[in-house]
């Protein structure tokens, strides 16, 4: 009996391992752009699924086209994946889990030219 408690008890330990929510650590940035954290920079912590949120701003320009204003970066549980527009604002939306820091290098980077 002692050695049947033994095993059922090591094999509900072994289960809890593996069923255990994993946490997903996110980059936090109030604004992201050209490749750098203006302002804002931290990070957060979620078991959440997504988890990390990327959220990019664009606006209608003159010329017809969506110009990048801004990245945002943080941790949301109800994070769903989409394009969302307000007038001359576009917000495109991604979202992702299981890797740390996934969200860090979603944010628009803009080119220099050199002449």
């Amino acid at each position: 009996m002692g050695k049947l408690l033994f095993l059922l008890l090591l094999l509900g330990s072994f289960a809890l391992v593996f069923i255990q929510v994993q946490a997903t650590v996110c980059m936090v940035c109030n604004s992201f752009k050209s490749g750098h954290c203006l302002a804002g920079k931290s990070n957060c912590t979620t078991r959440y699924k997504p988890g990390c949120r990327t959220r990019n701003f664009f606006l209608f320009s003159n010329t017809g086209k969506w110009v990048h204003n801004h990245t945002e970066l943080d941790c949301h549980k109800a994070c769903l994946a989409e394009n969302m527009y307000l007038g001359a604002l576009k917000i495109s939306t991604f979202c992702c889990k299981g890797e740390d820091f996934c969200n860090k290098y979603h944010g628009q980077v803009v080119k220099k030219k050199i002449y």
